[in-house]
């Protein structure tokens, strides 16, 4: 019994398993082949824990069959080995290229440049070849958040009408639920607040929220800060923002799409007198 026999192969992978206790007549060398692909089954889990998708029953049994044919080539030449890892490495690096910037990686040239950089250990200048990716990238990327900004305030304006939501702030849209009394928040005060952020099937998408902040510091780069500023300090509101304007680029890697509507309930409950306000930079000395 090996490894390749407890996972599967080419032919068809084991998408259940069984305890290792059903084979009879292990060997240690059984055993430890099973431990190993209990190990991978692990990282599997860890890898892909706030990932749905990659965890339904339908992905697990795909990842199964790439392992078993994974596997399968274990046998043959080491050099034809790497090459097949690197290329599902380059494979996986190019999905993560296309999905954040909006275009389609030509395998065939990355296989030219690889083929050309191969001739010799001399035959790729490595600073030029990073510093034109990093040009590439940069400008694919502002076009890229461009195009996702204009997507996302089309989803949040039509969102916002049907709730009939105004603006309070740029890609920001809101309705007051509870009238604000007490002063009107400025910078630097402190407040105790009440704050979440769901999406559109009511999951949580911004974990633990604070329950004092500091005007002006705490989301000064975000939508809601400049609603913050224009605050009570007793005051409700209901807000409706998008995946683009909360997390920017990296909405895709928390597997939301830029146009994707977050739903934000703030309530602010009263000024902190005893929460010092944060420090600030010592001004700079004298010539």
């Amino acid at each position: 019994m090996s490894a390749v026999v407890l996972l599967g192969s080419c032919s068809g992978a084991d998408t259940e398993g069984k305890p290792l206790s059903d084979y009879k007549n292990a060997t240690q060398s059984d055993s430890l082949s099973y431990y190993y692909g209990e190990m991978f089954a692990s990282q599997f889990w860890q890898m892909n824990a706030n990932d749905s998708d990659a965890t339904s029953q339908a992905a697990r049994k795909q990842y199964l069959e790439g392992v078993a044919k994974g596997l399968a080539l274990g046998g043959k030449d080491k050099a034809y080995s790497e090459g097949v890892l690197a290329g599902l490495q380059i494979a996986l690096g190019t999905r993560e290229v296309e999905k954040e910037l909006g275009v389609k990686v030509n395998t065939e040239m990355v296989q030219s440049g690889l083929a050309r950089g191969l001739r010799s250990d001399s035959a790729v200048d490595v600073s030029k070849s990073q510093m034109e990716m990093q040009r590439i990238i940069q400008v694919l990327g502002e076009k890229k958040d461009k195009e996702n900004n204009a997507k996302a305030e089309k989803a949040l304006k039509a969102a916002a009408s049907k709730v009939g939501m105004k603006q309070m702030a740029p890609q920001m849209y809101g309705k007051v639920v509870k009238a604000g009394t007490g002063p009107v928040l400025k910078q630097g005060d402190a407040v105790k607040v009440k704050i979440s952020m769901t999406d559109s099937k009511g999951k949580d998408v911004a974990g633990q929220m604070p329950d004092v902040i500091h005007v002006g510091t705490e989301f000064a780069n975000l939508p809601l800060g400049a609603v913050i500023e224009k605050m009570h300090a007793q005051e409700s509101l209901d807000l409706l923002t998008s995946a683009m304007a909360i997390f920017g680029p990296n909405c895709s890697r928390l597997n939301m799409n830029p146009e994707d509507i977050i739903s934000v309930k703030i309530s602010t409950l009263g000024l902190d007198t005893s929460s010092p306000a944060p420090a600030t930079e010592a001004p700079a000395p004298q010539q």
